[in-house]
């Protein structure tokens, strides 16, 4: 599916200074503190589940109970007579997975394993650049609604000019790389069909100043349009970030993290809808969150009525207590709130080894004080505001870590067949799971 018959492959060697694994790195706290967790908050806080146990076998049901039951009366035998069973919902939970991948030349890595005081400082960057990848994977699929979109252009004011690609929100610029291969589609209801031809633009290079992507229809090549790719196919993702098929995009067969853009969809469930197995036009606010539309208001108004309309719905799962929202969007409520914010330190245990710490502003309601926390990945003019005891990401594994097979390849990696290197990968195995959607919601802020 557009995927270069021969595409490019750069072995790591002591000319280009990449650089050698070492095993060593894989539990160190510097690894997961300040290259996966520290920029990403909501999966530093989410809850993890990374035992074998977390998500095995064929799908792992989580299962909601969203309404006690219609049944009941002032007299007794017409309870009897018309008593119904609690309304149950299960989420059937497939893994998804996420991959990062470098290669070492032998003979480089044989020569730094007898002078290794020489390359350390390189193997921590190659060790640095393959985990701050695969962290920043799974970060930004988080907020995502699976499809494996990063940005799009001509649904708004985007456009495209022999290969420079202004973005219809240009705070999604973050999601895009040099040398990053991307495909341009259209999605129809859940299906993604590819640009005509299916040809694959390469990033040539990224502005974050003005938010847009320039790329290639060749790896590190002159820019230009790729063949095929117009307004008409709006979608932009990383290639095999998203299956092209009929109804690639449920739930069932997406490639990427259901995220928060799927459990609390933008757009209330239809009747046809599927989220692993469940149709939640049943009861769309209990089953897939709350939607609140607050652009006619400043942020912080929105954010309070979002958050008490929220708790009025007095889930079972008690009261939300984070807000999760864009940096731009923190910075300008901060300067409204000049002279009167105030904020507190979130402690987040990661895991038994590490923890981290950042400030949070603290907006007051009428259910409490609520924290507001900003997360590069949330995507511009939206926050989250979530009961954080309801999500958890489960995993087959750390989050994220080296992929090897025990007994096999444990230290070093996977020799490459035909080649004389060996192939790392860092990446996992998982999903995001919520057992009552409806004691969160998503509010449209107004910038």
């Amino acid at each position: 599916m557009g995927t270069p018959a021969n595409p490019a492959i750069a072995y790591s060697n002591s000319q280009d200074n990449l650089q050698v694994l070492k095993q060593l790195y894989s539990d160190d706290a510097w690894v997961m503190k300040d290259i996966v967790f520290n920029k990403n908050r909501f999966l530093s806080m989410v809850d993890k589940d990374e035992t074998e146990m977390g998500l095995g076998g064929l799908n792992f049901p989580i299962p909601v109970l969203y309404d006690v039951g219609g049944g009941g009366s002032a007299n007794l035998g017409t309870a009897q007579t018309y008593q119904t069973a609690p309304a149950t919902a299960s989420f059937l939970l497939t893994t998804v997975n996420v991959y990062r991948v470098g290669s070492i030349q032998n003979q480089f890595l044989r020569a730094s394993a007898q002078n290794i005081g020489a390359f350390m400082p390189a193997a921590k960057m190659n060790v640095k650049s393959l985990y701050m990848g695969a962290s920043n994977d799974i970060a930004f699929q988080m907020f995502s609604d699976g499809s494996g979109v990063r940005g799009t252009f001509g649904l708004g004011s985007g456009s495209i000019n022999a290969g420079v690609i202004t973005l219809d929100n240009l705070g999604m610029v973050y999601q895009f790389s040099v040398n990053m291969a991307l495909n341009a589609f259209s999605i129809s209801g859940s299906t993604a069909t590819q640009s005509t031809g299916g040809a694959i633009g390469y990033v040539v290079a990224v502005d974050t100043g003005a938010g847009t992507v320039t790329v290639s229809p060749t790896l590190q090549g002159a820019a230009g349009t790729p063949s095929g790719w117009s307004t008409a196919f709006p979608n932009l993702g990383r290639v095999g970030d998203t299956l092209f098929s009929t109804n690639g995009l449920n739930s069932a067969n997406m490639l990427c993290i259901a995220g928060l853009g799927s459990w609390v969809p933008s757009v209330a469930p239809g009747p046809s809808d599927s989220f692993f197995a469940q149709n939640r036009s049943v009861s769309p606010t209990k089953l897939a969150g709350l939607r609140f539309q607050g652009q006619s208001e400043s942020i912080q108004d929105c954010l309070i009525d979002a958050t008490n309309q929220l708790a009025a719905q007095s889930s079972e799962a008690g009261d939300p207590d984070a807000i999760f929202i864009n940096p731009i969007s923190y910075q300008t409520l901060v300067k409204n709130l000049t002279g009167q914010g105030q904020y507190q330190m979130i402690r987040a245990k990661v895991n038994e080894e590490v923890e981290i710490s950042f400030k949070a502003l603290v907006l007051p309601t009428a259910n409490g004080e609520i924290s507001i926390i900003q997360d590069r990945n949330c995507p511009a003019q939206t926050a989250y505001i979530l009961t954080m005891k309801t999500w958890k990401l489960r995993s087959l594994g750390k989050i994220p870590q080296f992929l090897t097979f025990p007994g096999f390849y444990d230290m070093l990696g996977f020799p490459i067949p035909g080649q004389d290197a060996v192939e790392i990968r860092v990446g996992g195995y998982l999903n995001l799971s919520c057992n009552a959607p409806g004691a969160n919601a998503v509010v449209a802020l107004p910038q």
